[in-house]
């Protein structure tokens, strides 16, 4: 990028360079468009697009319904400050209309 177009495209958005950071601006600038050069060298046309890096796939189960033995709702419920049968009973936090 030339000094002229970053004072056209400061100027066109609204900023404000100074005279002393033009320089700074430019070097900084100029190596970004260096870095899109590299990364446009590659020839990907011929890739298959991925959408993961690894080919792990997730592994589904049955969702089986299981009865829950009586002594385990019970050590559940035992730290709960207030219950009713095998629930916890907790304070109305919505209001129906």
């Amino acid at each position: 990028m030339l000094k002229e177009e970053l004072e056209t495209t400061a100027f066109l958005a609204r900023i404000d360079i100074k005279d002393e950071e033009k320089e700074k601006y430019l070097k900084d600038i100029n190596s970004m468009f260096e870095y899109i050069e590299i990364l446009q060298e590659p020839n990907v046309a011929t890739l298959k697009p991925t959408t993961h890096v690894t080919e792990l796939r997730n592994v589904w189960r049955e969702d089986i319904v299981k009865p829950c033995p009586r002594e385990t709702i019970d050590q559940m419920l035992n730290g709960a400050p207030e219950r009713e049968g095998t629930f916890y009973k907790i304070k109305k936090v919505i209001e129906a209309q």
